[in-house]
């Protein structure tokens, strides 16, 4: 494994939890968080406490999925972990902090 990109992606994770706890204290109680979970459900607003969550669960899935493969490749004879695990992080990353500045920007009213 590419230890300089283990330290990036773990710095992205990071980043996505320092997100979540300054949303979780910037947001007034009974928020609430968009969250877009695909192609037919781009304007679901979820609470605060549960939009908040998500992004860093789904970050570290994200995180364990592609890492486990990129063991496998690497015992197999590949490079190790691929630059798709951090391109999808930064994107995780800009939408979550899309989604909290527009859950800031109306308050965190629906």
């Amino acid at each position: 494994m590419s230890v300089a990109l283990l330290v990036i992606d773990s710095l992205l994770l990071l980043g996505m939890v320092g997100v979540s706890l300054y949303g979780a204290s910037a947001l007034p109680p009974g928020a609430r968080v968009p969250i877009h979970f695909g192609p037919a459900a781009y304007n679901n607003w979820v609470p605060k406490n549960v939009g908040l969550l998500l992004w860093p669960v789904g970050g570290g899935v994200v995180y364990v999925i592609l890492a486990v493969n990129a063991r496998s490749q690497q015992a197999d004879g590949g490079s190790g972990l691929p630059a798709g695990l951090t391109i999808a992080l930064v994107v995780m990353l800009a939408t979550e902090v899309g989604a909290l500045r527009v859950a800031l920007s109306r308050g965190g009213r629906e």
